[in-house]
């Protein structure tokens, strides 16, 4: 009679506190066996360098969380030990502390539970990836991060910019990081000690998503997930379950600005990139779990679909093979798969698929061979697709697309020499199989004004022939010249070599960025590659025999040169006009220092930072000053520049100084002992005298010598700040770029008189 008790077998419905609902037999005492899955397994994994980086995903996973019942995870480079604490004093380890506390707090109210960190050491703002590695290192952050991605076992995994549109450098490395661990997790070649003596097996995610709400440029948005719509379990818009989550981050200031309900301006979309992808893909996704949950095209949900080409760069007239690989681990045997392959009009693939059955776990792949035409489009990357047919066990028809890429490459090529930060990342891409990524760094090029620079272009001849080309380089700005604008050369087969060109920049010409476009011609072939010219303020400073005396007067650089920060020299934040902050400085220098005299402008000039905690410069009113000895555009990063931040008056009156994000950083008294400032208050806002010792920048310099050098005006308006508040609202400088605090490339030229 046991079929009975089955047959008649009673269904229970158990509400949960949290509103799941479980399913279970009555009278069936047996439990079901558990794994570790059954704990940390996620479907859903951020990785990000910082505390509050999960902001740019927050709206997003609030949806799929709440309302979709996934399982999230975050993983985090760094405890934010580095940055600025709105709620009280805390530095380095202490402030990391208070900063864990708040993201536990922050993912806890969207129900995420699973938050882990590389232990790594947030220890500046730089807009270098480069330098952030030099401090994170690389085997051992990436080992962590694969054991991680191994164990919890995401089906998406989300980071963020890896190319420097994504602005910190912590945040480019956390992201190059997280792409190379996507992969490698997979690899069970990669770091098989964790799979021998850890007993956890390889694991591989599906997707792989940028998230660009702190820097997109260059990143082509393949979904945007709204935040204004109602979650239907909460009834609040997921942007208010954003803010709801993060105000928790309230010694970044996190709580002034996510208010409930949201603010208009925090009802925008929330945007992502695909940066890889198993499966196939669709041409307007939905939803990040598009081919997970639910097919895309006709295709049943889970089936893979890759476009592998042997080469990514193909020359004109080149061939190169290309396999489609189909996977099929739905839940459904399909039969008659056939696979395609569709290239560019004018370009051919020869091969073909034979129809064969592909039962559940099995795969099959076909190789094509991509024929280049001789005069294919060199100028951009191209996009194949590859193609799958089939049949279910209905009968019905099952297929879906998804695309690969290659990029055709002339005999001959020219390009603008790249900057070394552009170089390393072009590199990176090709190095980890992302090269559709290539384009993301774009060719930049600084100049001074009122000086001569050499640009240089690369030729690089890939034939078995000389070739004689015609190389012209124009800017779009009709006051700057280039001179020769056109060069003929001859390339010797099979070798590269640099032609330069002389770039002036007339006097007093303004801050700009303009088109700077290479042409190149040999044949009937034409090449071009646009980039731009950005312009940065030069000045010479004056050589004294008689030092100034530091005390706050600038009488003694009367007769110097005086050169303005206008109030709408902005790079970040906001001014109203010339009495809200402007400013001028004069330079001189002598063997032992560089003298800087700088008046400021500013009608509320506000204190509100203790003696006991100097540090955060950026935090109220302040004077950051830059020096680049390694000369002009060279240094990569700011470790190998001097970086000091001063506040003209802090709590009690008094001028104090730290360096910050240098090779050195804490305060003057310890880091640059005989750097020497004073400070005095003006009706109309302050001045402030500098000397900065050259034994404590890094490198050696001499008269005639230029180097790399900026001022930087921080202010902060409100009057009644807390102390130790980050009230900074504007921010100010000679030469003024974004995030030009952190790119030594940018900052304006000085030449040491001779």
């Amino acid at each position: 009679m046991k079929w009975k008790v089955a047959l008649f077998c009673v269904f229970v419905l158990v509400v949960g506190t949290t509103g799941q609902v479980f399913v279970g037999a009555q009278g069936d005492d047996t439990p079901v066996p558990s794994t570790s899955d059954d704990l940390v397994k996620v479907d859903l994994l951020f990785v990000g360098a910082h505390p509050d980086d999960d902001s740019i995903t927050t709206a997003t996973f609030a949806r799929y969380i709440m309302d979709e019942g996934k399982k999230a995870g975050v993983i985090t480079a760094t405890r934010g030990e580095g940055g600025g604490n709105a709620t009280g004093r805390q530095l380095g380890p202490s402030l990391g502390i208070v900063r864990e506390a708040e993201q536990r707090q922050a993912l806890g109210r969207l129900g995420i539970s699973h938050l882990y960190y590389l232990n790594e050491l947030d220890w500046a703002f730089t807009t270098s990836a480069t330098a952030t590695e030099e401090f994170w290192g690389y085997e051992e952050p990436l080992a962590n991060l694969v054991r991680l991605i191994r164990v919890l076992k995401p089906d998406i995994v989300v980071t963020m910019n890896p190319s420097s549109a994504g602005g910190h450098g912590h945040h480019q490395y956390a992201a190059k990081l997280a792409t190379e661990a996507f992969w490698l997790a997979g690899d069970p070649n990669a770091y098989p000690e964790q799979l021998e003596e850890e007993f956890i097996d390889p694991w591989q995610p599906l997707k792989l998503y940028y998230g660009m709400g702190y820097g997109g440029a260059g990143l082509q948005v393949s979904l945007e997930v709204p935040t204004n719509e109602y979650s239907p379990r909460t009834y609040m818009t997921y942007a208010d379950l954003e803010a709801s989550a993060l105000l928790f981050y309230r010694s970044q200031g996190f709580d002034n600005s996510y208010t409930v309900p949201a603010p208009t301006r925090r009802l925008s979309p929330e945007t992502f990139a695909l940066g890889a992808s198993l499966l196939p893909v669709s041409e307007n996704e939905t939803s990040m779990f598009a081919g997970i949950d639910y097919g895309v095209g006709t295709a049943p949900p889970m089936v893979q679909l890759e476009v592998l080409p042997q080469d990514f760069f193909i020359s004109q007239g080149g061939q190169t093979s290309v396999d489609v690989v189909f996977r099929n681990y739905s839940d459904t045997d399909l039969s008659d798969v056939t696979l395609s392959l569709s290239a560019p009009e004018g370009w051919d693939v020869t091969g073909d698929s034979v129809a064969s059955p592909v039962a559940v776990g099995e795969e099959t792949t076909a190789t094509f061979t991509l024929n280049v035409p001789e005069d294919a489009d060199v100028a951009d990357i191209q996009q194949i697709v590859g193609h799958f047919e089939s049949v279910d066990a209905n009968g019905d028809s099952r297929s879906a697309s998804k695309p690969g890429f290659v990029w055709a490459t002339p005999p001959l090529s020219v390009q603008l020499q790249p900057v070394q930060a552009v170089e390393i990342f072009r590199d990176w891409v090709v190095r980890v199989g992302m090269e559709h990524l290539y384009t993301l760094e774009s060719t930049l090029v600084a100049v001074g004004e009122n000086a001569t620079t050499n640009v240089p272009v690369i030729l690089t001849n890939r034939s078995s022939e000389d070739i004689e080309a015609t190389v012209n380089l124009s800017v779009a700005s009709a006051d700057i010249t280039v001179d020769p604008a056109s060069q003929t050369v001859t390339v010797p087969a099979g070798e590269e070599m640099t032609v330069d060109f002389a770039v002036t920049v007339p006097a007093d010409q303004a801050q700009l960025e303009s088109e700077i476009t290479l042409t190149g011609t040999y044949g009937d072939t034409e090449l071009s590659e646009v980039g731009m010219l950005q312009v940065v303020p030069a000045t010479t400073a004056t050589r004294v025999a008689s030092a100034p005396t530091i005390d706050g007067d600038l009488s003694e650089y009367s007769g110097m040169e005086t050169l303005a920060i206008p109030f709408d020299n902005i790079w970040e934040g906001e001014t109203t006009d010339a009495a809200d902050l402007t400013g001028s400085f004069s330079l001189a220098y002598d063997d032992e220092f560089l003298y800087v005299a700088v008046t400021v402008e500013d009608e509320t000039i506000v204190s509100n930072i203790a003696p006991n905690d100097i540090k955060g410069h950026w935090r109220s009113d302040s004077v950051e000053i830059t020096v680049d000895p390694q000369g002009p555009g060279v240094s990569e990063h700011t470790l190998t520049t001097f970086k000091t931040g001063i506040f003209p008056f802090d709590t009690e009156g008094n001028v104090q100084a730290e360096r910050d994000a240098d090779a050195n950083q804490g305060l003057i008294s310890v880091t640059a002992p005989d750097m020497q400032f004073a400070s005095s208050r003006t009706d109309n806002g302050y001045v402030l005298e500098v000397a900065i010792p050259w034994n404590a920048v890094p490198g050696e310099v001499s008269s005639g010598d230029t180097i790399g050098f900026n001022i930087l005006l921080y202010d902060c308006d409100k009057a009644d700040a807390a102390v130790g508040e980050n009230c900074n609202e504007a921010r100010t400088a000679w030469s003024a770029w974004g995030q030009i605090q952190g790119n030594p490339r940018v900052w304006g030229h000085l030449t040491l008189g001779e």
